[in-house]
């Protein structure tokens, strides 16, 4: 038997009637975000701690494979 504990307990066909659908909220019916200025201070407290956060995996090695995909698109761009 296939399928979670969920799926099985909904009949089959009112899975394949949803089955690939999406759900969308009418932006009406969104609650409207309210934009907020951050101020340079905060931007710079997020931006230290974004920085710490990432500092380890800053100083990683890049892959050898992705330093070859990278290097193939470069010729990829330069040719005319």
């Amino acid at each position: 038997m296939s399928g979670s504990k969920d799926e099985r307990a909904v009949p089959s066909a009112a899975r394949a009637e949803t089955a690939g659908s999406v759900v969308a909220f009418p932006s009406r019916q969104r609650p409207c975000a309210r934009q907020r200025e951050i101020d340079a201070a905060a931007r710079e407290r997020i931006g230290r701690g974004l920085r710490l956060h990432y500092a380890d995996v800053l100083s990683l090695p890049v892959p050898d494979r992705l330093l070859t995909l990278l290097d193939a698109l470069a010729d990829t761009e330069a040719q005319p």
